[in-house]
Parts: structure tokens; sequence; C-alpha cells
């Protein structure tokens, strides 16, 4: 622990509750134990048995926000504590701090220049630079990823990492994830420099929209930070459709049976109110990371005093 980083995270935070306060987003605060935990294969996450039940330790605040979304919010930020089961490092705690929002009545490409205002308003010397999800893929390894199968995709996996254990049951977005962490990300670590990475395949949606790209393809609506070489934040247009949001909790599931992993409840409540969410765009940004990528501060632990 530094008694100077922790002062330094005030002074963030402070900036953070500034910057949000001019734009007239609100803030609020949901539950830190909640009715259910994420489908997403990606993320494993911390039960506890309650008198009442099981309760999760959110990974994010997502579920909950939305659902202030629903009742009319309007726009809305939270700075809260976050949970993931994943092992611990220099860049990661079982317990981190997340900074989450939603702005009401933008798309994805309006909230990448607001969260580039953000960042020059922590750090005015900062630089930026922008990168589709294809153009990435195009340069490190000569391919579109939104069209290349998944024998072509294991056939590179093994090139660059060699034998996996259980490569046989790898999907194309899991190919698409380990050739970009192995190759691609620590490309995007130009001292002082923020990378917007955007327009995904529509294997990686998760909970973004579907849309048709400069090529007319159909990518996933949304983007992922990157500064010195780590990923900050991961934003999205949100999709509000329930029908197709249903089905993507199914696949998380089935995706999870395969990998073996633990099968979670899907969270209705969450379901029955994304009707009722107006068209916006939000990002979850790891408070962390970034500081650690501002201050150039090598481990989180300096952060805390865990």
């Amino acid at each position: 622990m530094s008694l100077i980083n922790i002062k330094k995270r005030a002074e963030y935070l402070a900036k953070l509750r500034e910057y949000f306060s001019k734009l007239n987003v609100l803030e609020v605060d949901t539950p830190l134990a909640y009715d259910y935990g994420v489908t997403d294969p990606f993320i494993d996450v911390f039960s506890i048995d309650t008198i009442s039940g099981k309760r999760y330790l959110q990974s994010s605040p997502e579920y909950a926000m939305k659902r202030l979304l629903a009742a009319g919010s309007g726009s809305i930020y939270q700075i809260c504590k976050a949970f993931r089961d994943e092992p611990c490092g220099k860049l990661h705690n079982h317990e981190f701090t997340m900074v989450e929002w939603y702005r009401v009545g933008i798309d994805y490409f309006q909230l990448m220049r607001e969260i580039k205002q953000m960042f020059l308003s922590l750090k005015p010397d900062l630089k930026f630079k922008y990168i589709s999800y294809q153009e990435a893929f195009e340069k490190y390894f000569n391919i579109n990823p939104h069209v290349t199968s998944l024998y072509e995709l294991l056939q590179l996996v093994k090139q660059v990492a060699g034998d996996i254990q259980g490569a046989g049951e790898l999907t194309i977005a899991d190919c698409l994830d380990i050739l970009f962490s192995f190759n691609i990300e620590k490309e995007l670590s130009q001292e002082k420099t923020v990378y917007f990475v955007y327009d995904y395949t529509i294997h990686q949606s998760a909970l973004a929209k579907k849309v048709l790209d400069k090529n007319n393809q159909f990518v996933a609506a949304r983007f992922e930070v990157f500064c010195g070489g780590v990923e900050l934040a991961n934003g999205y247009y949100e999709l509000i459709d329930k029908s197709e949001q249903q089905k993507r909790f199914d696949k998380d599931l089935e995706t999870r049976k395969i990998q073996g992993k633990k099968l979670l409840e899907k969270d209705i409540k969450l379901l029955e109110s994304l009707d009722n969410i107006p068209e916006c765009s939000g990002v979850a940004l790891g408070f962390d990371r970034l500081i650690m990528s501002l201050e150039n501060i090598k481990d989180i632990s300096e952060l805390s005093i865990i």
C-alpha cells in the first residue's frame, strides 16, 4: 500500500464525480449482493448463502442499473466494488473498483468521444487512437475476423499459443480472444496513448446490439479501451430487445455447460424490464487499472490494503 497513491485515488474519484456532474449524470447505488449472477461464460462470480436464499456478489452493477434505466432514471453512473472469481495478480484483485455508466440517447461512437473528454479531464496530455477489430486482425494476422472460419482460427491459435488443452472445444469467440490477447493487446502500449478498439464480431456481442458497419457486414456495436497494453473498459450500444437477450442468455448457458462451469439462473427481472429501457450506450471502467495506467503504477496492491 502507498499512501501517496491512496491520495491520488481520492483525487481521481473527485475529478470523475465532477465530470459526471457537469454532464448532469445521476449517481446511483445498487446492491452489492444481487439475486442473479451473470451468465457470461468468461466471468465467474462469488455466491453467498443468506437466510433468504443464495445471492451473488456483483461482477458488475449492470443488471441492476439497467432496471433503473427502465424505471426512467435517465443517464446514470455508479462507482462501486465489483467481485470476480479470477486469479489475482498485478492487474487484478478478487475485489476491485468499477465505474459504470449509461448515457441515454447516444450511440457507442458518441460515448467513445465522451470518454476521450473524460480522460483528458484526468490527464490533459493523453493521445488517442481508434482502430476497428477488423483493422487490428488484418494488420497482425492478415485475416478478416468477421468471416474467418473456426478451422482457420484454430490453426492460427496453434501457431501463436501452441497446443492448448481442450482446444477441440474452443469457439470462434475463444479463438479470437486468444489471438487478440497474445499478439494484439500488447501492441496497444504506446506511451500516454489511449486506444479504442471497436466493432467486434457478432460472436462477441455479449449485451451489445448488432449493427451494419461501413463494409455492410454485421458487427457487435461495442468497444474496448486500452492503455499501456492493458484493457481498461468495455462499452456497448446496449441491447434492449427482450427476445434477443433471452437467446443470448441461453447461448451463454450452453457454453458454460460445455466448459463444465456452474449454470446460473437467467435474470428474469432484467428480461422483464428490457423493453422499457431507452436507447442508450454504457461502459464499465476498471478504476484501479485506470489509475495504474495514468500514474505508471505496476501493481494493483499499491492502491489498497489488500
